[in-house]
């Protein structure tokens, strides 16, 4: 029997971002490819939010919804794939929507075009939420894993990095 899962609406899923990328406080690691980064939205990203020195929270919960949630259509899926989104959203904050698409539709077997349109919203409502969600946690840690047996200096982020993508399998 699968164990029914609770569904988040975007605001919270928003939320839990905005706690994963350290909220208020605002950071400039010279290993972080994105410069400073405030709530986790960085300047070289979004320059504009840092027009007057900082990024407040109501500017990056309208950055995330818009370029994470709304322009890749992620809150499209239907409510039996609400983990699945809740992933989709975070993994697109962290690797860029388009690629996560990619991701997705390579683990489903269909056309990989980076557009969450009609083929592929079908395709996912054809597949068990649980394994489908956990096969894309897996395919994100691969590449995390990747990235830095790459660029070792991210090796730093390593840790951070596996335990956000652990909070998605269920």
């Amino acid at each position: 029997m699968v164990e029914a899962v609770p569904v988040p609406n975007i605001d919270d899923i928003i939320t839990d971002i905005l706690v994963r990328e350290g909220g208020a406080t605002a950071t400039n690691d010279p290993h972080d490819a994105g410069g400073r980064t405030q709530y986790g939205i960085s300047e070289r990203s979004n320059p504009k939010a840092w027009l007057d020195g900082k990024v407040t929270e109501g500017e990056a919960r309208e950055i995330y919804l818009q370029k994470y949630v709304i322009w890749p259509r992620f809150h499209t899926l239907p409510p039996s794939h609400a983990k699945l989104q809740a992933q989709l959203i975070d993994y697109g904050v962290n690797s860029g929507p388009q690629l996560v698409i990619t991701k997705l539709q390579a683990l489903m077997g269909i056309d990989i075009d980076g557009v969450l349109g009609p083929q592929t919203l079908q395709a996912i409502t054809t597949h068990d939420p649980r394994i489908l969600n956990n096969n894309l946690a897996v395919a994100r840690m691969q590449m995390i894993c990747k990235l830095v047996q790459k660029n070792p200096s991210q090796l730093k982020f390593l840790s951070g990095w596996c335990s956000r993508v652990l909070d998605f399998i269920y």
